[in-house]
């Protein structure tokens, strides 16, 4: 008996276009039910963390951002930026903590050029009003560090 090549060709396709059918269906399924789990995850996370939108202006005009950025309720600014930055310091014990270089920048006292902090509102950018270490961070807040010239 000799086999039509265009019927075998077709019932070729149909298969490969059933298994395609099945294989998009599942993976569909499977994102649905991933994205319900980032949803209730994200909720359980909202819980115990803060989101914080963080920068680093280095002075030169680089600026990096971290953006929705998850820290633990509770934190401090000092504690979120030395988990995001490699952070030199020096503790003052009557007064806290100092930060002297972000990422290998250094502040430059010849230069009266210093790491300071500032929280955007409405108004626009605001210096900190304490230092780092003990400013606790907000849901939702952003937060730039900036090596300022005075």
């Amino acid at each position: 008996m000799k086999i039509n090549p265009w019927a075998l060709a077709s019932i070729v396709f149909l298969v490969w276009a059933v298994g395609a059918t099945v294989a998009a269906s599942n993976y569909y399924v499977l994102s649905q039910r991933q994205g319900s789990m980032i949803e209730s995850l994200q909720s359980i996370v909202s819980n115990v963390a803060n989101k914080v939108n963080l920068a680093v202006s280095y002075g030169n005009g680089t600026v990096v951002w971290y953006n929705d950025t998850y820290f633990p309720i509770g934190w401090s600014l000092f504690n979120a930026t030395a988990k995001l930055c490699k952070v030199g310091f020096t503790v003052y014990p009557s007064m806290g903590i100092w930060v002297n270089s972000i990422n290998g920048v250094s502040e430059d006292p010849s230069a009266n050029r210093y790491w300071i902090w500032y929280t955007w509102s409405s108004n626009g950018w605001s210096m900190g009003p304490v230092g780092a270490d003990q400013y606790v961070i907000k849901n939702g807040e952003t937060i730039k560090w900036e090596l300022t010239k005075f």
